[in-house]
């Protein structure tokens, strides 16, 4: 038979511990009322202009197209250049816009590299810099 004595003190030990731990946090928390701010530093952020380019989904990782401001453009020349006017109208009437490239996880990058092209053309033919042009890629999850 084994001697149960060592790990009855053991286990005493254990309960004071947790009691003078937990008077020890106790002690320690107190109330505070925090003053609120008369001018916060911090503001909401303001709604930025942008325009959303979708790359269009197609079989194997291809796309069928891209669509802005309610178009859609075949993946072709002569799309790519009516997307790339259609991008520096909207730049010229708002020079600020940012852009936001959307895409499918599964479509190809040889689909997404043209539009990043035409929309860094526009921005160079709309004269709007390097630091107005803003572009934000995006990428469409399974789950959204």
């Amino acid at each position: 038979m084994a001697n149960l004595t060592p790990m009855i003190d053991v286990t005493f030990l254990l309960i004071v511990f947790f009691v003078v731990v937990s008077q020890i946090v106790d002690l320690e928390s107190v109330d505070l009322e925090l003053p609120a701010p008369e001018q916060p530093a911090t503001h909401l952020p303001v709604e930025e202009p942008r325009a959303v380019v979708n790359v269009l989904p197609g079989n194997e990782g291809r796309s069928r197209g891209y669509k802005v401001a309610g178009r859609e453009y075949q993946p072709t020349p002569e799309g790519l250049a009516g997307l790339r006017d259609a991008l520096v109208l909207l730049y010229q009437s708002t020079p600020t816009m940012r852009v936001n490239l959307r895409a499918d996880r599964y479509t190809g990058y040889r689909w997404i590299s043209p539009v990043l092209k035409v929309i860094r053309q526009a921005a160079g033919i709309a004269d709007v810099g390097l630091e107005g042009a803003s572009l934000n890629l995006v990428v469409v999850r399974e789950d959204a």
